[in-house]
């Protein structure tokens, strides 16, 4: 299964982001940083794995998720900028969870 979908436009972006802040060890954690009123925000940081790990390696980066949030987000979409409709580069769940804010945030009515 594929845990990582990634055009080849956005690896080559993201791999700039990279080298741009002289990261150069690729190992790379995708992290849930908790919910916002559009959904789940996650982030990456430089990391080594542990037993509780998936890595899914793309040319030079190795992606490291927790198998947690794989059975509950289903992998990851990494999007270009151009992909994103210049919104920057973009890191989406394959199964967003419905509803948003649930009625928990201010600004989401």
């Amino acid at each position: 299964m594929k845990n990582i979908t990634i055009s080849e436009e956005a690896y080559n972006e993201f791999k700039g982001f990279l080298e741009e802040n002289s990261i150069v060890d690729f190992n790379i954690r995708i992290n849930f940083a908790g919910s916002a009123c559009s959904g789940p925000v996650f982030n990456i940081s430089v990391s080594e794995t542990t037993e509780n790990d998936v890595v899914e390696k793309v040319n030079d980066i190795s992606f490291i998720i927790e198998k947690n949030l794989i059975d509950e987000f289903g992998g990851f979409i990494i999007i270009s900028t151009n992909e994103n409709d210049g919104r920057g580069l973009s890191l989406k769940p394959v199964i967003a969870p419905e509803g948003g804010c649930g009625g928990s945030c201010n600004g989401c009515h």
